[in-house]
């Protein structure tokens, strides 16, 4: 764990490369202290015209490291599936086929405690597509870090304040738009259904 530690602030003085890295292995589940939240108000309070490099940095480095989750996921999904009976298997994977998006779109965005990293490891298992999985990680975590980008160049070192304060209400305010969305194509999914005899 000490190694794991230095290797962290080897990372924080790094700055932008570092960022990379650092969200690359939280993401890919390597328990390292902070993490990139932490860092990309750092950087982008120091570096305001910085900001934009270093919330893709974050970005980048965070979908990459999803994407090693979601491949364990899908190497060990079929052990994971064989616990339920084949009907209900195969509903579960319709459900996440349809609406699966949605749901990695949310846990992206959500602040700590949200299990993120078990809804991308069920994308794994449950083989939502790569590119469709890639493209929800990558907005929300660019929304997220955009977020906090603008609010450290703006805040400046109350910018952590700001964002502990507020950050729970817009997560909240997002997920529920999330939701609104869902709900709404399932209600047109279901007209179109019901118009067709």
């Amino acid at each position: 764990m000490r190694y794991l530690n230095r290797l962290n602030a080897y990372l924080v003085i790094m700055g932008i490369p570092g960022l990379l890295a650092l969200s690359f292995l939280d993401s890919a589940a390597v328990p390292l202290t902070g993490g990139p939240d932490a860092v990309v108000l750092l950087l982008a309070w120091h570096r305001p015209a910085m900001a934009l490099p270093i919330v893709l940095a974050a970005t980048a480095g965070s979908t990459l490291g999803c994407l090693v989750l979601y491949g364990i996921g899908q190497k060990s999904g079929g052990k994971a599936l064989q616990r339920f009976n084949p009907a209900t298997a195969a509903r579960i994977h319709g459900k996440m086929q349809e609406h699966g998006i949605w749901a990695i779109l949310a846990a992206v965005v959500a602040p700590p405690p949200f299990p993120t990293k078990l809804v991308i490891l069920a994308a794994g298992v449950l083989r939502i597509g790569k590119i469709r999985f890639s493209t929800a990680v990558f907005i929300g975590r660019l929304a997220r870090y955009s977020l906090m980008g603008y609010l450290a160049a703006r805040f400046g070192d109350h910018a952590a304040q700001v964002f502990k304060a507020h950050y729970p209400a817009f997560s909240f305010i997002l997920i529920a738009g999330v939701l609104l969305a869902l709900f709404i194509r399932s209600l047109c999914n279901r007209k179109e259904r019901g118009s067709h005899p």
